[in-house]
């Protein structure tokens, strides 16, 4: 009777092992895909890397420009009433053209009328001026561009204005077209770096506290072909080829 119980329970027991499933070994997946993303991280950090250094040993590139064109302001050489004012924004005109008519302020005990004569050719930006107000000599009364002969002025760093030669070709883009690329041509570099020109200077060595910045140059820059769809003022981003 012993030998039958022990008989039946290793029986048991045999069955019992045999009836557990065993568990599958789970594949720890952190290790690789750690290792992919830093392998996608170095990728990019080599492309951009290189990218930066094409471009610097390509192009001198900045940011800092914009479409620019040659502008002026229409005025008068005395006052009175504008009597007479025929022009709005976006008009046309050409040179000598006359815009307008100034009649004596009221209570004037002398004076003459006189027409406002375009001082250029070009469209008109903004326009001021109103039938019926006194204006004051000097008054702006509008601002008349030649949108016809648009360019781009880029402010270039002092340690890369060397590279810098007229007749190089230079890429850009501006902010308000997106990705459109417009073809340019550096037509001009004023040989000054643009501080001096500022009405309020930068820097005063003369006190002894200096602390230095580094300056820019204006380069400007002719667009060739038709630009109609710019407008003077846009942000600008160039590449100038070396």
């Amino acid at each position: 009777m012993a030998t039958e119980t022990i008989a039946s329970d290793v029986g048991a027991t045999d069955t019992a092992s045999v009836d557990v499933p065993r568990a599958r070994r789970r594949i720890n997946l952190r290790p690789l895909l750690l290792g992919l993303g830093a392998l996608i991280l170095l990728a990019v950090a080599a492309r951009v890397g290189y990218n930066y250094w094409l471009d610097s040993t390509l192009y001198i590139s900045t940011d800092d420009a914009l479409v620019d064109a040659t502008m002026t302001t229409v005025t008068t050489s005395s006052g009175g009433t504008l009597a007479v004012w025929r022009v709005k924004p976006g008009d046309r005109v050409r040179v000598g053209q006359a815009i307008g008519l100034v009649k004596p302020a009221p209570g004037a005990t002398s004076g003459a009328s006189f027409d406002i004569l375009a001082p250029m050719s070009g469209t008109l930006l903004r326009v001021d001026g109103k039938e019926g107000q006194l204006i004051g000599p000097s008054q702006p009364l509008a601002y008349v561009a030649d949108l016809d002969h648009l360019r781009v002025t880029a402010f270039i760093d002092e340690t890369a204005i060397h590279g810098v030669k007229i007749g190089q070709p230079v890429d850009i883009t501006i902010d308000a077209t997106g990705a459109v690329k417009y073809d340019g041509t550096v037509a001009e570099i004023l040989p000054a770096a643009a501080s001096q020109f500022a009405l309020i200077p930068s820097t005063d060595r003369g006190t002894g506290n200096f602390t230095k910045v580094t300056q820019r140059v204006e380069v400007h820059i002719a667009l060739n072909g038709a630009n109609a769809q710019l407008y003077p003022g846009e942000n600008a981003y160039v590449r100038i080829h070396r």
